[in-house]
């Protein structure tokens, strides 16, 4: 959020909001009469309201931005962002903004000559019990919810699909041999499988993250699936023809007749991110991401010497 103010007018410069009833929640600026109307006896007012830059879902935003919460009324304190009466609630004007249906006919005052551009808005409070009328020239922004700015928090943990190793080998002169376990197996980092955490914002909103890969699933080419919990198991020579303890496989033919006779591996990472926000807000995102690679099967042999 930006610290400087401006006035919001037509022109997001300087203006006048035409306003009856009472006046604004103590928490904004005080207003200033500027004229009475001699014929209904209405104070023009103009308020001073800070100014929010948006924030599009679509962008990730940039670092930590505001701790606060989303929706913020008198003395600091957490309000609702929506209302099912009065409509969404503005940080800038205190209140909640609700457009009048129908609107005042154009040759209402409260248009001050602006009709037919903007619209007539209820600027109402449960907690009041004067709610005023304000013409703005354009539709008040929609708070954040909790869970889109997750999503945007979520984008910069940076959660990668599996770094795939494997044995045998997707590399020249690598073989496999039918009925030999074959190893599969990642990287155990905090992007590539968990669990990582992450504390942001975006919109105002404050965001905790925690990442983690519930649970891999391998395509194994010849038709079947594996399903690892775990990391997976490193190969090591000293392991011989033993099998993986946690994430393996065995072939019962050869990869010849293949595309470039290999099997296609698809390694598919199930991340479930859990999330917690203001106001004791919670849920739960997921996100699947997948690595490919490809090996080649073969015989083994066997020579048999007189």
């Amino acid at each position: 959020m930006l610290n400087r103010s401006r006035r919001l007018t037509v022109a997001l410069t300087t203006t006048v909001l035409m306003i009856t009833g009472l006046a604004v929640s103590a928490s904004a600026a005080p207003p200033t009469c500027a004229k009475v109307n001699p014929e209904s006896g209405q104070c023009e007012i103009t308020i001073d309201v800070p100014t929010t830059r948006p924030v599009n879902d679509a962008d990730p935003g940039s670092g930590s931005g505001s701790t606060g919460p989303a929706c913020v009324g008198y003395a600091g304190r957490e309000v609702p962002c929506t209302d099912p009466f009065y409509g969404t609630w503005s940080n800038g004007l205190q209140c909640y903004l609700r457009r009048l249906d129908p609107q005042p006919p154009p040759s209402d005052e409260i248009w001050a000559g602006n009709y037919p551009r903007g619209a007539v808005y209820l600027c109402g409070d449960p907690g009041n019990s004067a709610n005023p009328i304000i013409w703005l020239p354009q539709p008040p922004e929609a708070a954040m919810s909790p869970e889109q700015a997750a999503r945007i928090v979520v984008r910069r943990m940076d959660l990668r699909a599996a770094d795939i190793g494997i044995v045998p080998e997707d590399r020249p002169g690598s073989i496999g041999a039918v009925g030999a376990p074959v190893y599969m197996w990642t990287a155990r980092g905090p992007a590539t499988f968990g669990p990582t955490s992450l504390t942001g914002s975006a919109g105002g909103v404050t965001i905790t993250a925690t990442a983690r890969v519930a649970r891999i699933v391998w395509t194994m080419g010849d038709g079947a699936t594996v399903t690892c919990r775990t990391p997976g198991t490193p190969y090591d020579d000293r392991y011989g023809f033993t099998p993986s303890p946690d994430c393996g496989h065995r072939y019962t033919r050869t990869s010849a007749g293949q595309p470039d006779n290999a099997y296609p591996i698809t390694a598919t990472s199930f991340w479930v991110v859990d999330w917690t926000g203001p106001g004791g807000s919670a849920g739960q995102i997921t996100l699947d991401l997948a690595s490919r690679t490809s090996i080649q099967v073969g015989e083994l042999q066997a020579l048999v010497t007189r």
